[in-house]
């Protein structure tokens, strides 16, 4: 054990320089745990799911401080939430009492703007700056786009539903790559070209529109003495890349840096945090490539698989102890991951049992799915497992409306994580004023939907245009649609308007449609499908998805007001407030939580892995998905959503001896039923 004698400690109380054994700090730790804790270099911690990372990391810390004599203000310990952050502070709290703590432990966010705050010139700031949320953002572009005179350019813009999120999104990613908004078009126009000599899509006019943008929205910021998120990573990383003076400053006030969640960060994360190791190379980074899910939100699974290419000398160190699942599910996650050639491997084995088998349950089509997953949640509460132990982890958002509506029939409390209900999603609503509209066109008790739906896409229908038409309808007693025809509009105005009006009744008139042609062709005609479908923002995918639900669904009804009765209804979910409820999420938001019993639906080819998504991305999410259950994991798939389908060929790579077809009641012969299982799950794949 290192001596104490360091002069760094010569000014601390006697009462903090209580010496903490290794002992005590890895008490609990297996020797991988202990032995990467006690590492004095360069490391990276390949921490499989439920391997206890966080312990891991903190023990680190604590290592430092009380064993290797490191002044606590000079450790830098970095994470992704506030949560996350709070706990590594408890932990190091509770394994060094009496000592003094790191003060340098946060969000990459919230340490950027401690350091921005230092030397706020770097972003040509001022001292005691603002820092603007989202919405305050999203707020002063929409005036710079309406300033600039570019509300026209918007309507060919990349999300006409909302352009200006689309510009806050892109400024955001310009950030995240170190542009500054000087080089912005520079930039923006190399990317295009570049897309365009490899045949790939990109949308020219957004990235245009916001290089515009960014350069007057990052003036309007400096003039307010005001940063957004971005501006908290970007100046600091900026800075210390091209200035070695202020590079060597900031890194020279820490002795070692911690990162956790490592497969997780993006560019300007991975330059700040080299920049402040580059000297001493003490980098100690967590984090699991197999779990490296967020490509589309920025982050590179590159950066935690070429660690040891940036750091020659760096150790590596795998934690495979899992203590979270029982045999039988990590047999099934370790094989479903081990067909992804390029991860760092490991081999996650179980500290418990080997548990019960995965169910692999074959229905029908997706009310079935969702009627049968509902009536096994309810036995299982039967037998004493709370709601909250249980979860439904669905690839896509769509799914989430079978699940709502039988859980709702069946009385089964549950909570949507993360998301807002199905009927409440903004292109649900709108779809369904549109239907609502087609029904009573000429009546003022559709106004509530004209007003929701009459300027998406935009039609030029703004707040002074909408005046006329509320007073035109008032004097006339009609409509707000029919109210188009008379009011005093501007000519382009009134031209849109007169023909969403026409496409309104065109399919109004037509009486011997089906609800379900009703509400395609009116979601055609309006060039609201269109929209979607033109668009380039990242959650259209989702969007469209939705509506091919809400059309689905539609089927099943016989007029247009059982539809919407029902919908109205069903957004309703159940409030209770005591007690637990059944967790509903996509496998994005499942990821770091765990469930006595998960159930995974949707397994079925075209759905998961999704079509849309990266394959080896995909094959990490049902990595993911598989790590979240801790006793018993119940997957399943149909023959019909959609269309015929198959099941996914992830199911082909879980072993025979790890799962049954069918609930395992069913093996037991322990009641509940019939269950349907998969006559062509091997065979037909």
């Amino acid at each position: 054990m290192l001596s104490f004698s360091d002069e760094s400690w010569a000014d601390l109380p006697a009462a903090e320089t209580r010496m903490a054994s290794r002992a005590e700090i890895t008490a609990g730790l297996t020797p991988a745990q202990a032995a990467a804790a006690a590492n004095d270099g360069a490391i990276l911690v390949l921490a499989g799911a439920g391997t206890g990372k966080t312990r891991t990391l903190t023990a680190g810390v604590a290592l430092r401080i009380a064993e290797q004599g490191i002044r606590p203000n000079r450790i830098l310990c970095v994470t992704f939430t506030n949560k996350a952050a709070a706990e590594m502070k408890e932990r190091i709290a509770t394994m060094l009492v009496g000592y003094e703590l790191p003060s340098w432990v946060g969000t990459f966010h919230g340490l950027g703007a401690r350091q921005l705050r230092a030397d706020p010139e770097v972003g040509g700031l001022r001292e005691n700056f603002d820092i603007l949320d989202a919405d305050d953002s999203k707020r002063l572009v929409k005036r710079i786009v309406k300033a600039m005179n570019l509300s026209e350019a918007e309507e060919g813009g990349p999300d006409e539903r909302d352009p200006v999120k689309t510009i806050c999104n892109l400024i955001g990613k310009l950030k995240d790559r170190l542009i500054a908004p000087e080089e912005a078009i520079v930039h923006v126009e190399g990317q295009i070209a570049r897309a365009n000599q490899t045949r790939q899509m990109v949308d020219a006019h957004a990235l245009r529109l916001t290089a515009r943008v960014y350069l007057e929205y990052q003036r309007r910021l400096r003039e307010a003495n005001s940063a957004d998120f971005g501006d908290l990573l970007l100046w600091p990383a900026r800075a210390m890349l091209r200035d070695k003076v202020y590079r060597e400053r900031w890194a020279g006030r820490f002795d070692c840096v911690l990162a956790d969640e490592y497969q997780d960060i993006n560019y300007v994360q991975y330059v700040w945090l080299r920049a402040y190791a580059q000297a001493h190379g003490k980098l100690f980074v967590v984090g699991d490539d197999s779990q490296s899910i967020y490509s589309w939100r920025g982050s590179d699974i590159i950066y935690i698989r070429r660690f040891t290419r940036d750091f020659p000398h760096a150790v590596q160190i795998n934690l495979e102890d899992n203590f979270r699942s029982t045999g039988h599910i990590l047999a099934a996650a370790n094989a479903v991951i081990a067909k992804d050639e390029s991860r760092l491997e490991k081999t996650l084995r179980t500290t418990k049992q080997i548990g019960d088998p995965i169910e692999v349950v074959d229905f029908r089509d997706a009310e079935d799915e969702a009627a049968g997953i509902v009536a096994e949640i309810r036995r299982r509460a039967s037998e004493g497992l709370p709601w909250e132990d249980m979860a439904i982890l669905y690839r896509s958002n769509f799914m989430s409306r079978g699940f709502e509506e039988a859980l709702i029939r069946a009385k089964v409390p549950y909570v949507i994580v993360g998301d807002v209900g199905f009927y409440q999603r903004a292109e649900i609503k709108d779809a369904l004023a549109l239907l609502r509209l087609a029904l009573n066109p000429d009546t003022p008790q559709s106004d509530e939907a004209f007003r929701r739906v009459c300027n998406t896409p935009p039609r030029g229908l703004g707040p002074k245009a909408m005046a006329s038409l509320e007073a035109e309808a008032a004097f006339r007693h009609t409509s707000l649609l029919r109210a188009v025809e008379t009011a005093t509009l501007p000519p382009k105005a009134r031209s849109a308007a007169l023909a969403f009006a026409g496409a309104i009744r065109s399919v109004s008139l037509d009486m011997a449609l089906s609800v379900a042609d009703t509400l395609s062709l009116v979601l055609d005609r309006t060039g609201y499908r269109a929209m979607l479908r033109d668009s380039r923002a990242e959650t259209t995918e989702g969007k469209l998805e939705n509506l091919q639900e809400l059309l689905s669904l539609a089927g099943s009804f016989h007029s247009i007001p059982e539809l919407l009765d029902h919908a109205a209804l069903a957004s309703a979910a159940p409030g209770e407030e005591g007690g637990g409820r059944v967790q509903l999420m996509t496998l994005h938001k499942g990821k770091g939580l765990e469930f006595r019993h998960v159930f995974l639906p949707g397994w079925d080819q075209n759905n998961f892995p999704s079509t849309f998504g990266d394959p080896e991305e995909e094959r990490r999410l049902a990595y993911v998905a598989l790590t979240r259950g801790m006793e018993r994991v119940s997957i399943s798939h149909v023959e019909y959503r959609r269309g015929y389908t198959r099941p996914s060929p992830f199911l082909l790579d879980i072993p025979a001896t790890s799962h049954v077809k069918g609930w395992l009641r069913s093996q037991r012969g322990d009641g509940g039923g019939p269950s349907r299982i998969g006559r062509h799950y091997v065979e037909d794949v």
